[in-house]
């Protein structure tokens, strides 16, 4: 069967453009954006009080864990870190060691009172269950 020009062009139209359909599909699927949180997608820590431990650990958390836990610390590349439930001992095991393939060693980095304050501030870190009905953690 010998199909015309113009009928191989109407097929192949019509392919192309089913095509460009289904990209756009899948597409769509891949890059969707983040749901927002209930609680608002804008919040952001409380900074803790100057000169103590914990503002040590909020200070050490932003200049190198933010870039992968967010700004926020409920995740971006590296997991929420609200409501977290491993023990102290496992989160300064962590924090020095790394978890191969997913996080970088911090034992050459940070000392162990740095690594203390940094889980100090991480414990500050709430579920959101943990929250008092209502309260958010915006400044």
């Amino acid at each position: 069967m010998k199909l015309s020009l113009e009928l191989k062009g109407i097929i192949l139209g019509t392919v192309s453009g089913l095509a460009a359909i289904g990209i756009a599909f899948a597409a769509g699927e891949i890059f969707q954006p983040r749901p927002t949180r209930a609680s608002g997608a804008t919040e952001e820590l409380v900074i803790p009080p100057t000169g103590t431990p914990v503002n040590q650990g909020y200070e050490l958390f932003m200049l190198n864990c933010a870039h992968c836990h967010g700004t926020d610390a409920r995740g971006d590349e590296g997991p929420d870190l609200h409501g977290v439930t491993k023990s102290d001992q496992r989160i300064v095991s962590i924090i020095q060691n790394g978890i191969k393939g997913e996080m970088p060693k911090f034992s050459g980095k940070l000392n162990d009172s740095e690594t203390r304050a940094l889980v100090a501030f991480i414990r500050t870190l709430k579920a959101p269950h943990e929250m008092p009905h209502g309260q958010r953690r915006n400044q």
